[in-house]
């Protein structure tokens, strides 16, 4: 007999080291986002003003995802935080003012034990005397983004009243260390404006030099490219301060919006962009086009997990919806202004929820893809969702160079690749052999009625998903059995079925369970192209030239546009219109 249990009291401590984990999750804080901005200057010198806890906590989190810097410590003792700190930031500042070569720029952060007890940070660095150094102590209880936005506004000091701006120049405002993806995003757009005669002043901060941030005054133009997450008040205060205007508007996110963003600068500069557009949307389109055969085909649903990183959940979901036509199982937002947004095309938006919040919307929604960080990765693994794509932090053990953007046209062109691939993939592995070999009855019994009801369930799991499902399943009934010391029964088979299935499939599975046929797949989505307004001959044509599989959406994406504009009847001229304002001509 099995030794049920052993097997019970291994159940039972996997399960509680498991929500052990979960509850030692960190969530990114104030400090962390003033850290990060200031380790961005390459050639500033940080002194995080903390016990040696959480200097060594954020030096090894910073190491492994960016390049070298120079981050020194005050190293507070017990004697320190009770007797106060003084002395000793004041000796570590003089120290590293000492340190040849001397430094261009020193940044003090200070750590949430600093802010409690209250030292006088300001008071030390005017003793010390020296004019180039910039304390920066983040809001205790502030989240991620302000920490960012107060290190960004306290760079102001250093900038300089531009004698001379630098033609066609911007600043890009926003990108940190450890912001997901920046170096590739910030390549990207780097390029993009390049390619109509603009220049990039300054990065704030990531990758730049003291002298970039120094100045920063001599662009004509800032861009805010996180706008959810942080610098429209540093921008708001610099044009106050130095008269550059700014624009947050449009996230260079998707081909439409990509393009929208590259024009409005354009515009500002009086540059004519249309000539470097056509050249981006004949590729760029051409791949969408491709690519619509998947979310026709398999009905692609998605589950975004950003709420580190709000601009990515509006933007991502926003390109997801709107240009390849996926669906939006879930996405999960921090905060509630980004909530706000993404309600356009996702009826299902969490705002800073906990882990065990978004695992349980895995379960429900049961989504082809997950997009996350590396907690979201370990809880989709343990669920059995294969395909998963990196999007936000932490990311343990993820590479990112400047190769693979997800803003700009190389972004789109990107996202469309990655996510093609992982349900390409997925879906070869997945429909490779039958189910038949999927059961492996190992030393746990089945009742032959809870057996043969197992197999009905196979047959009505789309096979795209059926092993990955199938493979679950099984676990969390062994895991069932164990727990009651009986092997594998009919009951144990519909608790399974009612826990840990999508709710899209729940009822027609329960149907199987008792007794009901559901030998239907579902068929696949009609290509008939139905129109419900008046087209002329040459606009049925244009539409004709897209793909078979893409035709119905593209005839209910111009007339849902026509009825918008208000015209009766659909020429070609409306659909190139519709084309253009879409970003496809």
């Amino acid at each position: 007999m099995p030794n049920t249990e052993g097997n019970s009291q291994k159940v039972h401590d996997l399960a509680g080291a498991r929500e052990l984990k979960m509850k030692e999750i960190h969530k990114p804080s104030a400090f962390e986002g003033a850290l990060w901005t200031a380790l961005g200057i390459k050639d500033a010198r940080v002194i995080y003003h903390a016990p040696p806890g959480c200097y060594i906590s954020q030096h090894m989190d910073a190491l492994m995802h960016e390049y070298p810097f120079e981050l020194y410590t005050t190293s507070l003792s017990y004697a320190n935080v009770m007797q106060g700190a003084e002395n000793q930031l004041e000796a570590v500042l003089r120290k590293t003012l000492a340190r040849k070569p001397q430094p261009k720029l020193v940044i003090i952060v200070t750590s949430p034990t600093v802010e409690i007890t209250g030292d006088d940070v300001e008071g030390v660095v005017e003793k010390v005397g020296d004019k180039n150094c910039v304390v920066i102590r983040p809001p205790i209880g502030g989240s991620l983004h302000e920490g960012r936005e107060k290190a960004l506004i306290n760079l102001i000091s250093i900038m300089k009243p531009a004698v001379e701006k630098v033609d066609k120049a911007v600043n890009l405002i926003g990108p940190t260390l450890d912001t997901f993806n920046w170096r590739a995003d910030v390549f990207e757009l780097k390029r993009m404006l390049s390619c109509i005669g603009i220049k990039v002043n300054a990065v704030l901060t990531g990758g730049s030099r003291v002298n970039d941030i120094i100045n920063a005054p001599r662009a004509s133009l800032n861009i805010c490219i996180y706008p959810y997450d942080c610098g429209i008040e540093t921008a708001q205060i610099m044009e106050k301060k130095f008269g550059i205007p700014y624009c947050a508007g449009r996230l260079p996110i998707g081909f439409k919006e990509s393009a929208g963003w590259l024009e409005e600068i354009a515009d500002f500069f009086n540059v004519d962009a249309r000539a470097y557009l056509r050249e981006e949307t004949e590729t760029v389109f051409e791949l969408i086009q491709s690519f619509m055969v998947l979310p026709i085909t398999f009905e692609c649903s998605v589950a975004l997990s950003l709420d580190n990183n709000d601009t990515y959940a509006v933007g991502i979901s926003q390109f997801l919806k709107k240009e390849l036509g996926m669906e939006l199982s879930m996405v999960a937002v921090g905060s509630e202004a980004a909530g706000e947004k993404v309600k356009e095309v996702c009826g299902n938006v969490l705002v800073s929820p906990t882990i065990d919040e978004k695992k349980e919307q895995f379960i429900e929604k049961g989504p082809m893809m997950i997009m996350g960080n590396f907690y979201d990765l370990k809880i989709a693994k343990e669920l059995g969702f294969n395909n998963f794509l990196f999007a936000d932090i932490p990311t343990l053990g993820y590479i990112a160079t400047e190769a693979s953007p997800f803003m700009g046209f190389q972004g789109v062109k990107n996202l469309i690749q990655q996510t093609g691939n992982q349900i390409y993939i997925n879906f070869l592995i997945e429909t490779k052999g039958g189910m038949e070999e999927a059961i492996s009855l190992g030393e746990i019994p089945w009742d032959l009625d809870a057996r043969e009801a197992f197999v009905k369930v196979a047959d009505v799991i789309p096979h795209f998903i059926k092993a990955t499902a199938m493979r679950k399943l099984q676990k969390k009934a062994e895991e069932i059995a164990v727990q009651n010391g009986t092997g594998i029964t009919m009951d144990i088979i519909r608790t399974v079925t009612e826990q840990y299935t999508p709710t899209r499939f729940k009822s027609k599975f329960l149907s199987v369970l008792q007794g009901g046929q559901e030998d239907e797949q579902g068929e696949p989505p009609s290509t008939e192209v139905k129109f419900t307004m008046e087209w002329d001959a040459e606009a049925k044509a244009e539409i004709e030239k897209a793909p078979q599989e893409v035709q119905p959406m593209a005839v209910s994406a111009t007339e849902e546009y026509a009825r918008e504009k208000g015209y009766k009847k659909i020429t070609v001229g409306v659909v190139n219109e519709f084309k253009r304002e879409s970003g496809m001509e």
